[in-house]
């Protein structure tokens, strides 16, 4: 019964994503993007699978941030801002938004290891070099995440959810860049060559 069993590539035991590429593949309109020149560069499976895993990451965002953010309401909350400043205005959430990247910077970390840029690195100085950069990363996107929700909510007045969903546009795009380019950056022929 080898079809029950879990590959080991795969500890968690959830996704066998040859098996989704292997279905996806099959759809005429994935063959025609990705056979076409310029599309083709766009509609490939590392970018397919980050944008896949950057709505499920989003989801996460929007959950975490939504829960707290509400809970926080019910019990009249305000936040360190308001408290420490003084100032009427409400910023309990700058708090959910702080607690939601907390939630989503973990399940994005394994997930674009793992399925998205696929890094094989198991060795611990790697693997811990990978999470400093990721969240290193992560937290550079925090800080214009917090800033223009602020710019949004406080200044702007617009409401923390329309906010919190035009602002991750903005993350997602800056993330892919810094996990593309830095955290799980294959070595090059050059980089190869330099360690000969």
């Amino acid at each position: 019964m080898t079809g029950s069993v879990v590959p080991a590539a795969d500890p968690i035991g959830v996704l066998n994503m040859e098996k989704f590429w292997q279905w996806v593949e099959k759809i005429s309109l994935y063959k025609w993007l990705n056979g076409h020149r310029l599309f083709g560069k766009i509609f490939n499976r590392e970018i397919l699978s980050y944008l896949l895993f950057g709505v499920l990451t989003t989801v996460v965002s929007l959950v975490t941030f939504w829960l707290p953010d509400r809970l926080f309401a019910l019990i009249g909350y305000q936040g360190i801002v308001h408290y420490v400043t003084g100032s009427a205005k409400n910023f309990a959430y700058i708090e959910a938004n702080v607690i939601s990247w907390i939630c989503a910077v973990t399940f994005a970390f394994v997930t674009n290891k793992r399925y998205v840029f696929e890094s094989k690195a198991s060795d611990k100085k790697t693997v811990l070099r990978e999470l400093v950069t990721f969240a290193g990363g992560r937290l550079a996107t925090l800080l214009v995440d917090t800033g223009l929700m602020m710019l949004f909510v406080s200044v702007l007045s617009v409401r923390e959810m329309i906010a919190k969903v035009i602002v991750q546009f903005v993350v997602v795009v800056l993330n892919y860049f810094i996990s593309k380019w830095i955290v799980f950056r294959k070595p090059s022929d050059t980089d190869k060559e330099q360690s000969t």
